[in-house]
């Protein structure tokens, strides 16, 4: 761990509206984290002391019900940012962020962030554009988790939103890997259920998988499934 050796915020537009001495003060006051794949990177209720701006990797987003049953929220990538909400009300974390693969983070103090929002609006606009953002986003994913959805199409809406989130290699191949167990609860049904669907796309022709791995043949043929 260390001072972060950079400021990087897609949602920020990496950090354009402050000047060089109030980077160098958010730099100074960061911290530098690696976090392996599936391991937290925050829980639910836990008081958060710093924001959190994803420098590469992936995490998602999720809340355990009263019985234990945990539900995915949303996904997030490189560019996004994590404990808005906790920082602006001194809340608890909503969410649960758990890294969907070895993820890098600079996590920015708390005080000196709230500090640089209160001193400069154009970096305030950014920030509340980000909070705007986070509403279309969730409008967007909200066919993913819709019940009335069958699970087969909101399965098809999930893969191609994982490719165009996260983007894949020149062979399809998805960035990021779900364990089928996630992508269960995801869309509310079962693992082997997912895996039976997943192999019904594979004989469509639609995807191909190596072991955990998914690659993506034909987006639109996956499009034509989630809109049917």
């Amino acid at each position: 761990m260390g001072n972060c050796t950079e400021l990087q915020s897609r949602q920020l537009k990496d950090f354009e509206s402050l000047s060089s001495e109030v980077k160098q003060e958010l730099l100074r006051t960061s911290e530098s984290l690696s976090i392996p794949k599936g391991e937290v990177i925050f829980k639910e209720n836990q008081p958060l002391h710093k924001l959190y701006c994803i420098n590469k990797g992936a995490c998602k987003f999720s809340k355990v019900d009263n019985i234990g049953q945990e539900h995915v929220l949303r996904f997030l990538g490189k560019g996004e940012i994590m404990g808005k909400r906790s920082l602006l009300t001194n809340n608890g974390a909503e969410v649960s962020a758990v890294a969907l693969s070895d993820i890098e983070l600079c996590c920015l103090d708390k005080n000196t962030f709230l500090k640089s929002l209160k001193e400069n609006p154009g970096f305030l606009q950014d920030f509340l554009d980000v909070l705007i953002e986070d509403v279309n986003i969730n409008e967007y994913t909200r066919i993913i988790f819709c019940v009335h959805k069958g699970i087969k199409q909101r399965l098809a809406h999930l893969l191609v939103y994982l490719l165009k989130k996260y983007g894949a290699d020149r062979n399809g191949r998805l960035w990021v890997r779900l364990k089928r167990e996630d992508m269960a609860t995801v869309l509310g049904t079962s693992p082997e259920y997912v895996i039976n669907l997943l192999t019904n796309f594979k004989n469509a022709g639609l995807i191909n998988t190596v072991r955990s791995e998914i690659h993506v043949l034909s987006k639109e043929g996956l499009e034509r499934i989630g809109n049917s």
